[in-house]
C-alpha cells in the first residue's frame, strides 16, 4: 500500500485548499515527520509560493468534525458515516492497462480488479457516464516528466453502485495516489 495524496476543494469555492494525505495502512513516524517538516509549495501557472501547514492528523473521520465551511464536502470525500452504495467520479478514472472491450481489460475488469486490490468488493454496476467524462477531460491525465504513462491517456467518468454501502474515499485507477481516480459519494 502506498499513500494518496488528496487535493481537495474543502469550503466549497471551487479552489483547491487542502491536501489529504491518506494511508489505509497508517503513515510511520518518519513519514509523519517529513509532512510536517514541508513548509512550501508552488502551483503550475499559478499564485507563486503556497504557504503549508499540517491541520491535522489521526484518523479520517477527524475530518466530519472540521468547522464550517471546511467540512462541507467530507460527507461526498468519506461518504455518511454509514457507507454510500453509489460513487461518482470527481476526477477522471485512467484505467492502469489498454482498455479492450471484454473480460479483464474491459473498464468493469479494471475497476473491479482495482477494488478487490483495496479489499473492496465488486461493483454492482459500473456506467461510463458520457458527460462527466466530457467535464473531465481537461485533467491532467499523464506525468510530465519520468515514471510510467498510463496505457492509454484517456480519462472516464464514472459512477460506481454497490450491492452495500462502502466507505471512502475511494480512489482507482492509474494515478490514484496523486488525485486521479477519485470517487464522491452521492
Amino acid at each position: 500500500c502506498h499513500a494518496h495524496t488528496l487535493p481537495v476543494d474543502l469550503d466549497g469555492d471551487e479552489r483547491l485548499d487542502h491536501v489529504i494525505v491518506y494511508a489505509s495502512m497508517g503513515l510511520s513516524e518518519a513519514a509523519q515527520s517529513a509532512i510536517r517538516s514541508l513548509r512550501r509549495t508552488w502551483t503550475k501557472g499559478g499564485v507563486g509560493e503556497l504557504q503549508v501547514a499540517v491541520v491535522g492528523a489521526g484518523e479520517l473521520e477527524m475530518l466530519r468534525d472540521l468547522p464550517h465551511p471546511l467540512n462541507k464536502h467530507i460527507t461526498s470525500i468519506l461518504g455518511p458515516p454509514s457507507g454510500a452504495r453509489v460513487w461518482e467520479s470527481l476526477t477522471p478514472f485512467v484505467a492502469p492497462k489498454t482498455v479492450v472491450q471484454r473480460f479483464k481489460r474491459s473498464i468493469e475488469g479494471q475497476v473491479n480488479r482495482e477494488l478487490a486490490n483495496r479489499g473492496l468488493p465488486e461493483a454492482q454496476q459500473i456506467e461510463i457516464l458520457a458527460e462527466l467524462t466530457k467535464d473531465l477531460r481537461h485533467y491532467v491525465r499523464r506525468r510530465s516528466r519520468g515514471g510510467t504513462p498510463p496505457r492509454a491517456d484517456t480519462g472516464f467518468g464514472l459512477r460506481l453502485t454497490f450491492a452495500e454501502p462502502i466507505q471512502g474515499p475511494l480512489l482507482l485507477g492509474y494515478a490514484s495516489h496523486y488525485g486521479l481516480g477519485h470517487f464522491g459519494a452521492l
